[in-house]
């Protein structure tokens, strides 16, 4: 079947177009039926850019440990620590977290408009326990789930996996079920749950109803990765990257990165509405995952006013905004339905 930019599928048919030429249907398929997915080393990178990514974790472990790498497992001994906030420790992160396989995945589940909510490191040394099944949806005082997945996260394996190695362990097709684990069936699936036996440099990718959790780790050495979670763009992420992205790090980047961080977004509003004057320099519509073009110029980041001052120029040009797009003395919103690039102003670059 020949798969064209229907305006009824707005993004979805140039995404799948890509993933196809990824290879990563099969992929696609097993997050679909089963709730997660492990793309394999050959898929996420070239060997030297794997190097970059091992080196570059266990350097960031070391230096917030103040170790060296040899004195790290006696760190870690029955420890774990998930080192928090890692994405600006070195640049490798930053394309890690573009990962064309993984951003892919991710973007079938969150939508082609999904921030970054968190990079972290995880080191897991010899006699830690396990972690207990879960679910990731974060929406704590809601049990039960929507439909859609608010959030998705990917595992970058710096060591291999498997079950003494204490590896992340999945419940199949508990995605669709929609709804938190209870204590019971938390404590049961803790000893049934199917573990992930991969290596050191894949990927695996899942979403925030899935049930998941980890065994413990029975041998030497430490078991060492890279956690990236993306969220829907009207959530509060779980670490600042919109407050500290800085103009080089966007310039640096191609523009689905600046998207990532998520500097362009229109809330939250003060008198003035909008935060910002203009949106003209925040990236819109699909980007593809192939695009690595740094954006140079082409992105800066938005001057913020003060929220307690109201704007008479802005003020207008609202004004104006709804003059012209009077209809029947009605405001009419865009038809998100005929036009996949239309959004509500404010929420262009979300």
């Amino acid at each position: 079947m020949k798969i064209e930019d229907w305006p009824s599928g707005k993004t979805i048919p140039a995404l799948y177009r890509e993933l196809k030429q990824l290879d990563l249907l099969e992929n696609l398929a097993e997050l679909e039926a089963f709730g997660f997915t492990v793309i394999p080393p050959e898929k996420v990178a070239t060997p030297e850019v794997h190097e970059q990514y091992q080196a570059a974790a266990l350097r960031v472990a070391c230096e917030r440990k103040n170790c060296t790498p040899e004195e790290l497992p006696g760190v870690f001994e029955d420890g774990q620590e998930l080192l928090r906030f890692t994405l600006w420790d070195d640049q490798s992160f930053e394309k890690m977290v573009l990962t064309p396989a993984a951003l892919g995945l991710i973007q079938w589940l969150v939508g082609t408009d999904c921030i970054l909510s968190l990079c972290n490191v995880w080191v897991k040394g010899r006699g830690a326990g396990g972690t207990g099944v879960h679910a990731d949806w974060a929406q704590f005082e809601m049990p039960s789930m929507a439909v859609e997945p608010f959030g998705a996260n990917f595992n970058y394996l710096v060591t291999d996996y498997s079950k003494e190695e204490g590896g992340l362990s999945f419940v199949p097709c508990s995605h669709r079920w929609r709804r938190w684990p209870s204590i019971e069936e938390a404590e049961y699936w803790t000893d049934h749950a199917q573990v992930i036996e991969a290596p050191a440099g894949s990927m695996v990718i899942w979403g925030d109803h899935t049930w998941h959790g980890s065994y413990p780790k029975e041998t030497d050495g430490l078991r060492l990765m890279v956690l990236g979670l993306y969220n829907r763009p009207h959530m509060q992420t779980q670490e600042a990257y919109r407050q500290t992205a800085t103009a080089e790090a966007l310039a640096r980047n191609p523009k689905r990165f600046t998207q990532l961080m998520n500097v362009h977004h229109g809330m939250p509003w003060g008198k003035s509405g909008s935060r910002y004057k203009g949106f003209s320099s925040a990236p819109k519509g699909y980007v593809s995952l192939f695009d690595t073009e740094p954006v140079g110029d082409g992105v800066e980041l938005p001057t913020e006013y003060d929220y307690h001052v109201y704007d008479r120029e802005l003020g207008d040009q609202v004004k104006e905004i709804f003059k012209a797009s009077a209809k029947e003395k009605r405001y009419q919103f865009p038809d998100l339905y005929k036009d996949a690039s239309a959004a509500p102003e404010g929420e262009a670059a979300g």
